[in-house]
């Protein structure tokens, strides 16, 4: 395939649950490294990302999932684990870490259902495992999630560095019991020679932690 014409600024398609510190702490780096080359965040679903990425809409995208069946190029970049996000007078602060079975009790309050969306895994579990499986509502932001929860109508699920650092929110993060459940960040790139700009976009997400 022949390569793409540059774009400015860059486009990153973000799909559900992707946006972390990491990323603001690659846009903090692309600023300070390349400033003539702006970035902007369009957040999408996954199947939006796919083709837009396929059809050239976006030069990158960051995603939970390594989108099978498609013609994208995936590689890991950063590597979290599903908690829970509980109100600051839950009695599940009582708990280090939360067991399925105490959790199950609260309605639970999680990011929308999307193609490939790796909290599916759990959902899945908790229907078998729970005597009463939990009254599940899913919400579009992670910020709806937190209020939701602050208010105390439910508690939340999604990525433990996420939670954490929404402390000012009056959400409380604690880890799930038993095995991690990993999330994984991945960087998503269409099936053609990208401009040197891309490629460098790319090499900051990766040399960046987490």
């Amino acid at each position: 395939m022949t390569a793409r014409t540059h774009h400015v600024p860059l486009r990153i398609a973000v799909s559900s649950g992707a946006l972390s510190p990491q990323v603001a702490a690659l846009l903090s780096r692309q600023r300070a490294e390349e400033p003539q080359t702006p970035v902007v965040l369009e957040e999408v679903s996954v199947c939006e990302q796919v083709c837009g990425l396929e059809d050239g809409r976006y030069d990158l995208g960051l995603a939970l999932t390594t989108a099978p069946g498609h013609s994208l190029n995936a590689q890991p970049l950063w590597h979290d684990e599903l908690a829970l996000a509980v109100p600051i007078r839950s009695p599940l602060l009582n708990f280090t870490a939360v067991p399925l079975e105490e959790f199950a009790h609260y309605p639970l309050i999680r990011w929308r259902s999307d193609e490939y969306d790796p909290v599916d895994q759990l959902m899945e579990r908790l229907q078998q495992q729970a005597c009463t499986p939990p009254e599940i509502f899913c919400v579009r932001t992670f910020e709806l999630m937190a209020i939701l929860v602050a208010a105390g109508y439910g508690i939340g699920l999604g990525a433990k560095s996420r939670i954490a650092a929404a402390r000012e929110l009056d959400i409380i993060m604690r880890p799930l019991a038993g095995d991690r459940q990993e999330l994984t960040t991945y960087i998503l790139r269409p099936p053609c020679e990208l401009p040197p700009s891309v490629d460098r976009l790319a090499e900051r997400a990766q040399a960046i932690s987490g």
